[in-house]
Formats: C-alpha cells, sequence, structure tokens
C-alpha cells in the first residue's frame, strides 16, 4: 500500500512509473506488427542504430537537452531503417542479413564515438551512458510529457491506417489492388517504429527496447487470432509490464528499472506461452485430451448402436468384453463405460453390461448426421 501511495504522491516514482507505462502501450501496438511480419530483428537494429545519434548530437551541440540528443536517434534511426532498405533492394542479402549488417556497424559506431567521448574535458558529465542500458530513474514530467505525445501519435496513426497495415501485412499483393501504396505504408509503419524505439530508449535503452517490441506481441500471440484483439492485448502486457517492472525496482535497492520491466515481460511470455487460450501448451494439450475423450466416447456409442442393430431384440445389454473388442480398445473401457452412464447415454440393467438409453440414442442419431465419430 505504500508503494502505492508513493506511485500517487512521490514525483520520480510517479514519473517512471507513468512513462513505462505509455512506453508500453504504443511499444506493444507497433511491436504487433513487426512480429505478424517476421520483422523482429528489425526493432533491435534500429535501436542499436540510434546510438551513435545520440553521440554525434551530444558531440555537435555539447548539451544533454533529451529533446536534441532524441532527435539525433531519430535521424540516425531513419538512417538505418533507409540504409537496410537500401541493402536489401540492391544486393541479394535478406532482411535478417541487412539487419544484423546495420546493427554491429552503427551500434560499434556509436560505442567508438562514446569512448571518445569519455576522453574529452568534462565527459564525466556526458552521461550518454544511460542510452545503451537506460536509466528510468532520471525520467522527470517533461520526458512523462514527450513520451505521452509520441505514444497518442503512434496509436492515432495505427488506428487511422489500421486497415492499410494490415492487408500490407497478410497480403502485400491486395494492399496495391485496392489502391495503397506499399511504400507509402512500410514508410508510415517504419515512421512509428522510430518514435517509439526513440521515446524509450532513456527508459530501457537501445539493448533492451526491442524486448518491449517482441515480448509482448508473441505473449499475445498465444491469447487470440484476431488482429485487433492481438494489438490491444500486446499494448496492454508491455504498458503493465513497464508499470509494474518500475513498482518492483522502486520497492528494492539496486534493481535497474530495464531489466525488471524485461522480466516481468518475461513472466507474461512463460504464462501466455503455457495457458493461452489459443496456443498454449497446456490448453492444446487438455484440448487433444478431450477430442481423444471425445473420439472414443463415440466410438463406443456407435459400436452400442451397430450391437443393438445386429440383434431382433434392441434392447439386450452388451458386455464390456463385447463392446471392448468392437472398439478394439480393451484398457480404460469400463471407466469410460461408467463415465457415459453418468452422463444419462448409456444404462447398466446388469453388473457390467450396458444398453443405449433413449438419451444415448438421440446422440448416436444426431452423431451419424453430423459426421460419425469426428462430430464434436
Amino acid at each position: 500500500m505504500s508503494l502505492l501511495y508513493d506511485m500517487v504522491f512521490d514525483y520520480t516514482l510517479r514519473n517512471v512509473a507513468l512513462g513505462t507505462f505509455l512506453l508500453g502501450l504504443g511499444s506493444g501496438a507497433v511491436g504487433s506488427f513487426m512480429t505478424l511480419r517476421r520483422q523482429s530483428l528489425l526493432g533491435d537494429a534500429i535501436a542499436h542504430a540510434t546510438l551513435p545519434g545520440v553521440a554525434l548530437a551530444y558531440m555537435l551541440t555539447s548539451t544533454k537537452d533529451p529533446l536534441v540528443l532524441l532527435l539525433g536517434a531519430a535521424i540516425a534511426g531513419v538512417l538505418g531503417i533507409g540504409a537496410i532498405t537500401a541493402i536489401t533492394r540492391t544486393t541479394k542479402i535478406d532482411n535478417d542479413g541487412a539487419n544484423g549488417i546495420i546493427l554491429s556497424i552503427f551500434f560499434g559506431f556509436g560505442l567508438l564515438l562514446l569512448t571518445y567521448i569519455q576522453k574529452l574535458p568534462k565527459s564525466s558529465q556526458a552521461g550518454l551512458d544511460r542510452f545503451i542500458f537506460g536509466q528510468a530513474a532520471t525520467i522527470i514530467a517533461k520526458d512523462v510529457v514527450i513520451i505521452a505525445i509520441v505514444q497518442v501519435f503512434v496509436l492515432v496513426v495505427l488506428t487511422l491506417f489500421f486497415k492499410e497495415f494490415k492487408s500490407s501485412t497478410f497480403d502485400p499483393q491486395s494492399t496495391t489492388v485496392m489502391g495503397f501504396n506499399q511504400k507509402i505504408i512500410d514508410a508510415i509503419f517504419a515512421t512509428l517504429l522510430v518514435a517509439v524505439i526513440v521515446v524509450g530508449l532513456q527508459t530501457v535503452g537501445v539493448i533492451l527496447i526491442s524486448a518491449l517490441l517482441i515480448t509482448p506481441a508473441a505473449a499475445a500471440r498465444q491469447w487470440t487470432h484476431s488482429l485487433k484483439t492481438m494489438v490491444i492485448t500486446s499494448a496492454l502486457f508491455s504498458a503493465v509490464s513497464g508499470m509494474v517492472g518500475s513498482l518492483i525496482s522502486a520497492s528494492r535497492n539496486n534493481l535497474p528499472t530495464g531489466p525488471m520491466i524485461v522480466l516481468v515481460l518475461t513472466a507474461f511470455l512463460i504464462v501466455s506461452f503455457l495457458f493461452g487460450a489459443k496456443r498454449g501448451i497446456v490448453i492444446k494439450k487438455i484440448t487433444l485430451i478431450k477430442r481423444e475423450r471425445s473420439f472414443d466416447q463415440n466410438r463406443i456409442m456407435l459400436a452400442l448402436d451397430n450391437l443393438a442393430q445386429s440383434h431382433s431384440d434392441s434392447s439386450l445389454p452388451h458386455s464390456s468384453q463385447t463392446i471392448g473388442l468392437m472398439v478394439q480398445q480393451v484398457h480404460g473401457i469400463k471407466r469410460m463405460l461408467n463415465h457415459l452412464t453418468q452422463q444419462g447415454l448409456l444404462l447398466q440393467p446388469e453388473e457390467s453390461s450396458y444398453i443405449l438409453s433413449k438419451e444415448g440414442e438421440l446422440y448416436v442419431e444426431r452423431l451419424k448426421n453430423e459426421g460419425g465419430l469426428y462430430a464434436k
């Protein structure tokens, strides 16, 4: 309770929690399209490409003003995207190869510039290392306003161009047929990606910003097949992880905020992989078991119907051994017969002997009409 109180009334904690929450909204939404487009490495490449922009902005202006540094990061990010596009269009290198090349070149150049800056007079005051690993504790009210403006811009553009982004993600050819320019759509999406990455640098740094883009989207994918639902779920996962990670970091000494946010995201991802309603490992296993049980149940019901049809007296009960031979399944047959009896589909006039009930006969008739063994 004291932590929640501090989140409302403590200046620093309030800025950090609100800033990371807002940052997560746009990151998760944009990351959904990146994941579905199979461009996960693109976010990582652009994030690393922003580092030399930050360093050059400081070298040219000798100021630590966040707006100036982030402007330099944005320019470098745009140049990085342009370089990746040029490589893929003019060479036989694929997107992953181009992303890896730009990531290593730009990041290496950025580290070189930071090393040079550290040797300059008053370099200890530069404080540029936070753009590598992030330092959420330095967020002030002005930064929160900037983050809010950028996230509102990102979400509004995503909403306005949702249909275009959807078509270009799943069927790029239909995008042209519908009258949309694929290059313009890609340019808009690249702008949103750079915007999200740039405002997140100060919070989680160039190394961890890709986690805010990809991890929540991967987690959300396990819960739904709907794009709209996935985008909303991913945004919420990322936003909640940002706030929770910030609170956990503030409640313990010497816990960096960025890595803690990533750990919370990882927890969401693990739970989603296990229990996601559409693709979760545990849920898929439970669904498979239910499907196999339903299949075996249908086999037993049809076998009893065939036995009844083969005798002049359809009310003659049949032993569990006979039913087991009919379905070629002896192990566990009594348990399944008892279960069907409890459901009211079978009657047990004698010990270990069964017959279809009236409800069971209706079930078999419906089963035949709906597709036999594979009917639900």
